[in-house]
């Protein structure tokens, strides 16, 4: 699962720097910074082992370098059932990409299991996770496969979303809605017959105030909702064209870390759901869609 957390990552990684510094240091000198490992690892119902990271914080008068602050050389295993798997390292050469994963990707996570995360660092630290996969849930009225958006720009209403619910999963407290545009450049090609009309954003009456906003450029929008039922709103769209809608439904550990992306991308170490380390290892089963937004006008 890719989503798209890199940026919201790298403030967590230096908000931990910062408070260590502050809690540590104090009266010390800067240059007594200690660094501590930070673990971002989540498991998805009927999906490979995979993006498992680890990072070390770094200084905050340092500017982040994602290289630097990546583990290459730990020991790093996914325990269930008894059963052992021992990761290895995905280094496609873009570092965004490098993560642990386990080799065999015919292995897929479980639901209602209980998986045990351990890592063995090469200085000795052992860092420890447990999480529990939610049941596997499903649609029950899935988003249309082509939305239109309202002809009338400036006038349109909200008052009317397109509905979409999914099957209830006992065990989970808030559903996490992702929107994604898979394409904010090409158009023309996904329609029939295909032509080279490019895309755009979605023009609204609030446009202008849109632009202040923290996450207007942002590929992915995210909601949760503690019910089966979410209202496609036409605000929620920035751009026409592809988009994917994944609905998750996550564990507690996925959850709170979640939580806290909503409220700033701070993460806040008290609420880590590791041991030995600061950060998280959750899991999450989900559905998804790909739905076209069409254009209003050319």
């Amino acid at each position: 699962m890719k989503l798209n957390f890199n940026l919201a990552m790298k403030k967590a990684l230096s908000l931990f720097s910062l408070l260590l510094v502050l809690i540590s240091c104090q009266d010390e000198p800067l240059s007594d910074y200690v660094s501590q490992y930070y673990v971002e690892a989540f498991l998805i119902v009927d999906e490979p082992i995979d993006k498992i990271k680890l990072f070390k914080t770094q200084p905050i008068q340092e500017k982040f370098d994602y290289s630097k602050a990546f583990v290459k050389n730990a020991d790093v295993r996914i325990i269930v059932d008894g059963e052992e798997y021992k990761l290895a390292l995905k280094d496609t050469g873009k570092a965004d990409d490098w993560a642990y994963f386990f080799p065999d990707t015919s292995i897929k996570v479980l639901p209602n299991r209980t998986y045990n995360l351990k890592i063995i660092t090469s200085d000795g630290i052992q860092i420890s996770g447990t999480t529990t996969t939610p049941s596997r849930f499903y649609w029950q009225v899935p988003p249309p496969d082509t939305i239109y958006f309202p002809k009338d720009t400036l006038n349109f209403t909200d008052k009317d979303p397109i509905p979409i619910r999914w099957t209830s999963v006992k065990e989970v407290l808030y559903y996490v809605v992702s929107l994604k545009c898979l394409d904010t450049l090409e158009y023309g090609k996904y329609l029939f017959p295909a032509n080279e009309e490019k895309n755009r954003r979605v023009y609204t009456p609030f446009d202008e105030n849109q632009r202040r906003r923290r996450y207007y450029y942002d590929l992915t929008s995210w909601d949760a909702i503690p019910n089966t039922e979410y209202p496609l709103y036409w605000l929620l769209f920035k751009w026409f064209g592809k988009h994917k809608i994944i609905i998750y439904s996550p564990d507690f550990n996925f959850l709170r870390w979640l939580l806290q992306q909503f409220r700033g991308s701070q993460i806040n170490p008290l609420l880590s759901s590791v041991e030995g380390g600061i950060g998280v290892f959750g899991s999450a089963s989900k559905i998804e869609k790909e739905i076209f937004l069409v254009k209003n006008q050319p």
